[in-house]
């Protein structure tokens, strides 16, 4: 009996061990005053990222995949990169494809509004380690609303499944951000 509960008992503990071993790490701020619970729509915008490895997805798969990944919302609603930039073409003829890093930038971030209340710029660092700094700005403003930091494990391998998963923890992240939110500001209805 001794032997079989010890057995069960480091099973149990190579399980667990493992899961913690394997969890990637992350990181949430919400700003000070940030009002999460008025986002109805949140646009993607064109991502800071240099592909450095070839299995690793270009920049325009990973737009898609950020888009793709918001599957997983259900409070609000995500309108793509590629969206926006075929609406601006067509009703502002801004180009923001055609424009430099910076000019479609400014563009975007000056054109949006009336489009989406808030958008979200990934910026990716690729260390041994790679790493999704996910910041959600409301239109308009451009005031920061919500950050999110993950750390992919070291066995994790960059390809769109990879990266996939880290995109849709930052929206259960936020979606989650967002209902906490909520309920504090019923709590102080009450």
């Amino acid at each position: 009996m001794k032997k079989i509960f010890h057995v069960l008992l480091v099973a149990c503990l190579v399980v667990l061990g493992t899961q913690v071993a394997f969890a990637n790490s992350d990181k949430e701020t919400l700003q000070e005053g940030a009002d999460l619970t008025a986002v109805r729509s949140m646009a993607v915008a064109a991502p800071l990222y240099m592909q450095t490895d070839e299995r690793a997805p270009d920049k325009a798969m990973l737009t898609k995949i950020i888009y793709d990944s918001s599957s997983v919302v259900t409070k609000y609603t995500v309108i793509s990169y590629d969206t926006i930039a075929k609406t601006f073409q067509s009703e502002k003829k801004i180009d923001i494809k055609s424009m430099n890093r910076h000019q479609a930038a400014k563009a975007f971030k000056e054109n949006l509004p009336g489009y989406a209340d808030s958008y979200v710029v990934l910026t990716v660092a690729n260390n041994s380690k790679t790493t999704f700094f996910f910041d959600v700005y409301q239109t308009g403003t451009n005031q920061l609303l919500y950050s999110y930091q993950i750390v992919a494990n070291s066995g994790e391998d960059k390809t769109v499944t990879g990266y996939t998963t880290l995109c849709e923890q930052f929206y259960k992240h936020f979606e989650r951000a967002m209902t906490d939110q909520e309920r504090a500001n019923a709590k102080k209805k009450k």
